[in-house]
């Protein structure tokens, strides 16, 4: 019913309320289609919360894509080795800087 809300509130050109009822609603990919258009500081927040709700979906493999659009390789780093990416995460933890990559060398 969120995302319904949100795409009636968009088209009345209520645009705030209508990202908030997106991101309720876990309609991310429209809330982000939305940010994107009118709310650009919000990008790179609703990428983070996105990738979070994947998480604790556990679809761990969308997640880590997004924490990265986010540019948040920590927790994108921390997606991948549950997800057991093994490849994704050396290839993460190597474009780090040292104080960043150093604890997941052991």
């Amino acid at each position: 019913m969120f995302e319904k809300a949100g795409e009636f509130l968009e088209r009345l050109n209520i645009l705030d309320r209508a990202l908030d009822c997106y991101v309720r609603g876990h309609a991310f990919r429209k809330a982000v289609d939305l940010a994107r258009r009118s709310f650009p500081s919000h990008v790179v927040n609703l990428e983070e919360e996105w990738g979070d709700w994947l998480q604790s979906q556990k679809q761990l493999d969308l997640a880590i894509e997004h924490f990265v659009q986010a540019g948040i390789f920590s927790k994108a780093i921390e997606a991948a080795i549950s997800a057991r990416k093994w490849n994704r995460a050396v290839q993460l933890i190597a474009n780090q800087p040292p104080e960043i990559s150093r604890p997941y060398y052991k």
